[in-house]
């Protein structure tokens, strides 16, 4: 991270960074421009995760758009993302993993449900989970987790 002001200063200031919020929070949860998540015209998702400069600049010259990678760390990310948005919006998911594949970029579909129960052998079934309901557990768990800590005779923080 030495040598790259603005990253430093996001790390350090939080919520006045800029990230345009709490670092820990935003920096993978959609906080920069390159790194997240965008549709393409079929209606499927491009998953986008350069958060290193030599990454996004390959990216950006392979949208044909090299100028947009003096931007990956500057306070304008949802004007850059909305940049990005429109041009992977242009091609379907096919075009553009044509386009990026062999090239040393962050990129990948996102699978649907089918696809993703394929690839990893686990069969849809209709008493699968909800969606979300692994989460929401998940989360209750943690919850209940810093509860029991801040109780008297608690577990300590590891």
């Amino acid at each position: 991270m030495q040598g790259r002001p603005g990253w430093d200063r996001a790390l350090r200031e939080g919520k006045e960074s800029v990230l345009g919020g709490d670092p820990g929070e935003r920096l993978l949860t959609g906080g920069r421009a390159c790194y997240r998540v965008y549709p393409t015209a079929d209606g499927r998702h491009l998953t986008l995760a350069a958060l290193e400069p030599r990454f996004f600049a390959r990216v950006c010259a392979l949208l044909g758009r090299p100028e947009l990678a003096e931007e990956q760390d500057g306070r304008l990310q949802e004007a850059l993302a909305r940049e990005l948005t429109t041009v992977f919006a242009s091609k379907t998911l096919e075009e553009w993993l044509a386009l990026f594949d062999g090239e040393d970029v962050c990129v990948g579909p996102v699978a649907t449900r089918a696809e993703a129960s394929a690839e990893f052998g686990a069969p849809l079934a209709d008493g699968d989970a909800a969606l979300g309901q692994h989460t929401a557990a998940w989360r209750a768990e943690l919850t209940q987790g810093r509860q029991d800590r801040a109780q008297p005779g608690g577990r300590p923080d590891r």
